[in-house]
């Protein structure tokens, strides 16, 4: 068994311990993400010409290295230390430039030259901080228990936001405890039509309240040169939805069906008069020639279940609860204990530094319980 898996099994045991205990209660659990500096700092962002330059000069010093081995007459020990440094050096840069092929065939053509990667650790990235600052970091995500706030799960991800972090959480709960919660309670970020149908899949229930349309809208809006108050949201929906209305008063009716973007949607349409006549086509319409067109998702089930449980009055109350519980961990390991930065470079060594962390949170957290019930008695 490697280091790694000796210390998640370390962690599984202490968790089983507590549940044994019963100071932890795994149906529901509250799931948050914080960003943690890296050791890395900004300066060793490069671009792809910087980078190709450190690349060869890593190549240059092992090579040199290696002729002094059959050469010159150098303490062993010195010239271990050398040779294991410039073959760091020379992993570094490699894996810098590979990382930075990757970032650039993934960004458009206007933001490929803007593109950059730290040269000493290739796996960091700028993310920024509740305090509007842009630092090299890691997103760690942290999953917590209701009844005592132990930590159940933790994993650190290169992901700038958590949309895509709630299904791997899932899967270190389940390798950690045995099985999945009943409920599952994060913030917005968290709240996607995917998350939605994959957690109902996995019979949890996920509360996280959905974001207001009008806050995915004003990029399209822009593209687009419709102005915000003719945006989709301001159409209104009308009989049951078969019909939208828009804010001129006129109806749009469904044209068609299309998937977008893997979603069955329907394609609402106004009348060509009603659109040509109208004083506020420019506004409306923006660069589309044609009369005005609102896509809206055909909503699934599991999306119908959601969107009606996050009206309830109880799922309110208990979703009010969230910042308590689940940024707790947060507060005591950064203002508490001062872990702001990792102290190892890698995101592999990032994650056990992580579990370390989250391992003296839970015994800090198990002898304060210890001696409130030593008091008790």
């Amino acid at each position: 068994m490697g280091r790694q898996e000796a210390l998640n099994e370390l962690f599984a045991q202490f968790l089983a311990m507590l549940e044994t205990a019963r100071l932890v209660d795994l149906k529901t659990l509250l799931q948050d993400g914080t960003k943690v500096r890296t050791v890395a700092g900004k300066w060793s962002f490069h671009g792809r010409k910087t980078l190709e330059k450190r690349l060869k000069a890593a190549r240059r010093v092992v090579k040199k290295l290696n002729e002094q081995a059959d050469g010159e007459a150098v303490d062993e020990r010195l010239r271990a230390a050398r040779a294991r440094a410039a073959r760091e050096g020379l992993e570094r840069a490699t894996k810098a430039l590979e990382k930075l092929k990757k970032l650039e065939a993934a960004a458009g053509p206007k933001e490929k030259e803007k593109v950059r990667v730290s040269d000493t650790e290739p796996e960091a990235r700028k993310m920024k901080h509740p305090d509007g600052g842009w630092s090299p970091s890691y997103n760690v995500q942290v999953t917590t228990e209701a009844q005592s706030r132990m930590i159940v799960a933790v994993g650190v991800t290169t992901a700038a936001n958590d949309t895509n972090e709630l299904l791997p959480a899932l899967e270190r709960v389940k390798e950690n405890c045995g099985a999945l919660p009943e409920q599952v309670i994060a913030d917005n970020g968290y709240a996607s039509r995917s998350n939605v149908e994959q957690t109902t899949q996995q019979k949890v229930e996920l509360i996280a309240p959905w974001k207001e349309d009008t806050s995915r809208e004003a990029g399209a809006c822009a593209r687009n040169g419709i102005t915000p108050e003719f945006a989709p949201s301001a159409f209104r929906p009308q009989y049951g939805g078969k019909k939208l209305t828009c804010p001129a008063g006129k109806t749009l009716v469904v044209m068609e069906q299309q998937k977008q973007h893997g979603m069955l949607m329907n394609v609402f349409q106004a009348q060509a008069s009603d659109c040509r006549r109208c004083r506020l086509q420019a506004a409306c319409c923006g660069k589309r020639s044609g009369p005005r067109q609102i896509s809206r998702p055909v909503e699934t089930p599991a999306m119908k279940q959601y969107l009606a449980r996050m009206k309830r009055p109880e799922v309110k109350a208990l979703y009010s609860k969230r910042s308590e519980i689940a940024e707790f961990p947060h507060m005591w390991a950064k203002a508490v204990k001062g872990w702001r930065r990792f102290s190892v470079r890698g995101l592999i060594k990032a994650g056990m530094e992580v579990v370390w962390v989250a391992l003296a949170y839970n015994v800090t957290q198990w002898l304060r319980l210890r001696q409130t019930e030593a008091v008790a008695a």
